[in-house]
């Protein structure tokens, strides 16, 4: 990252900007202590981001008790009460997913690998997403072949989870979101999460892994609004793996959301 010479340090990949920029005596601390300063500041950005996380949590909890109680009484079809839990879900999501984002960048997450059949994790993915919207087992194609891989089971029920959802949240209301999972080669799978709702325009694919980017262009998507902060998570877990994720436009309209994985763990992560 650095190139030391007599004369002074040449900064290499440190930013595009200053490639190749001679810095002497001074100018080398004041680059450091700037540095450290950075680090310091983005640790207690990321510390606050944990803490504040963990204490929503508390009430999202107590209101999700207090939610059952009235699903009991009044019964789940209540609007109301849909929407409000609705909402709590959401807020629950959101919560955990800057938790994720917070502990990854403190390189505190723990990959726990095990063989994984993708068709019993998506099995058990649809059942809890019924228990958040009973419509949405209907509305989901499922594949029918069945892959196995080694990976942290919990963090690609998380990536599953984020597309899915998305993807039910942004199809068109008529037609169903199609999951296939294939073989890509003899060492990876791909799975691939198809919807048929309005697309994403090419300048927005760029940037829409990006922490807290939510693209919305039409009264399909604005009930949908959030801090999106589900994609990236999903890249960043599957990054983790030493996989891949990206987006296309569906040719009957739409977008398909792939995510490549290796099928065997090959050491750390």
């Amino acid at each position: 990252m650095h190139k030391l010479s007599k004369q002074g340090t040449t900064l290499t990949k440190f930013n595009p900007v200053m490639d190749d920029i001679e810095l002497k005596g001074d100018d080398v601390k004041d680059v450091l202590n700037d540095y450290e300063r950075l680090k310091r500041l983005e640790e207690v950005k990321t510390n606050f981001l944990i803490v504040t996380a963990h204490e929503l949590r508390t009430p999202l909890t107590i209101i999700k008790g207090y939610l059952e109680i009235l699903k009991e009484r009044n019964g789940e079809d209540d609007r109301v009460i849909r929407a409000i839990d609705d909402n709590t879900n959401n807020m629950i999501a959101i919560v955990d997913d800057i938790v994720t984002i917070a502990n990854m960048d403190l390189g505190m997450i723990e990959l726990k690998v095990e063989s994984i059949s993708t068709l019993d994790m998506l099995d058990d993915l649809i059942d809890r997403l019924e228990e958040i919207n009973e419509i949405w087992g209907d509305k989901i194609i499922l594949p029918t072949d069945d892959q196995i891989l080694e990976a942290d089971r919990r963090s690609i029920e998380k990536v599953m989870t984020n597309l899915i959802i998305n993807a039910l949240k942004y199809n068109a209301p008529d037609r169903k979101i199609e999951i296939n999972v294939d073989s890509d080669g003899h060492d990876y799978i791909l799975i691939s999460v198809k919807d048929w709702g309005t697309g994403i325009p090419d300048e927005v694919k760029e940037i829409i892994f990006d922490d807290f980017i939510q693209f919305v262009d039409s009264p399909l998507t604005r009930d949908y609004v959030g801090m999106g902060l589900g994609l990236s998570v999903a890249k960043r877990l599957v990054k983790l793996h030493n996989g891949e994720m990206w987006v296309t436009d569906n040719p009957e309209g739409g977008s398909i959301f792939y995510v490549r994985l290796p099928k065997h763990h090959a050491g750390d992560f």
